[in-house]
């Protein structure tokens, strides 16, 4: 079986992955997290900054399917496969855009909690796409067009299509690829069982920010400024604007960090909606303290050295 993290970029060439297939899908945290405003259509415009994880992970292998079967999606969790499901999503939308509708068999196996604010689902997604796009052939898409794929299935899908450090706006499509170095700091990743629903996150912010959204672009983005850079890590770039209304609702998740600045953290912020957080340490040893801590209440941790 072949084992890859990602799949060959040049679509155009005839050599097509081998069946079966091994893919594995990491995940991403958010260095920081601005919203700043809200569109009429309801969704919301953010300043972010993604950066991928290789750990927790998801697999996705891949075989041939029964003829005329599209995508069989299996899952020790029953309540993901359905066709809400970002990867039957991922197959769909190719399937409309280029004719491209093989049949195959996907076994997704889950590594990345739900809820926790790393993208689990737009990650599988964002590997299944380059998988299908590097077995279509003539038909495959060039990047602009696969980017645009990926956008009609999720926010966060282009960013995986990549799976470097990028600056996201509008509404998460417009990445711009950055270079960020944390080399030589030890990231730890806490992923608490705590459960955030990224619907329930926005509409908490709504009803304690939305309002304050109402004035024109200029000043939309200095109240931002002001409203979610205060000191939420020790360092001030290093920031979510979900913190607070989370918080409010999972004093945990605040207790988690609390714990994680007491054993040394240079920085600590949540990761997207929540509910994971990610430390930032400069002595990989008082990361590894942190960590034993974190699990022995419970928390899942993934260290990462950087």
């Amino acid at each position: 079986m072949t084992d890859s993290a990602s799949l060959p970029q040049d679509t155009q060439s005839a050599t097509r992955p081998a069946l079966p297939v091994r893919l594995k899908a990491g995940c991403k945290i958010n260095l920081y997290l601005r919203i700043t405003g809200v569109r009429e259509n309801g969704y919301h415009e953010l300043d972010t900054l993604f950066y991928p994880l290789s750990e927790p992970s998801d697999t996705l292998d891949i075989e041939e399917g029964a003829a005329g079967s599209g995508l069989t999606l299996v899952c020790e969790r029953a309540d993901l496969c359905t066709e809400r499901n970002t990867l039957h999503k991922a197959w769909r939308v190719f399937a409309e855009t280029t004719g491209f509708r093989p049949d195959l068999r996907l076994t997704l196996t889950k590594g990345v909690p739900d809820g926790a604010g790393l993208g689990g689902g737009s990650a599988d997604a964002a590997a299944f796409l380059n998988f299908l796009n590097a077995s279509a052939g003539k038909v495959a898409l060039n990047d602009e067009e696969l980017n645009e794929v990926a956008a009609r299935i999720g926010a966060d899908v282009p960013f995986f299509l990549k799976n470097v450090p990028a600056r996201a706006t509008g509404i998460g499509e417009i990445l711009v690829p950055c270079e960020v170095d944390l080399s030589g700091f030890t990231l730890l990743l806490a992923c608490p069982p705590e459960h955030v629903s990224t619907p329930w996150a926005f509409k908490a912010w709504d009803d304690r920010y939305a309002n304050k959204m109402d004035i024109d672009a200029t000043e939309r983005l200095t109240l931002s400024a002001h409203m979610f850079t205060r000191p939420s890590s020790r360092a001030l770039w290093l920031f979510n604007s979900f913190e607070s209304v989370v918080f409010a609702a999972f004093p945990k998740l605040r207790a988690y960090k609390g714990s994680l600045i007491r054993h040394g953290a240079a920085a600590v912020v949540m990761s997207g909606s929540g509910a994971s957080l990610f430390a930032l340490y400069r002595e990989m040893e008082k990361a590894m303290q942190a960590s034993e801590s974190l699990m022995r209440e419970g928390v899942k941790t993934f260290i990462h050295h950087l």
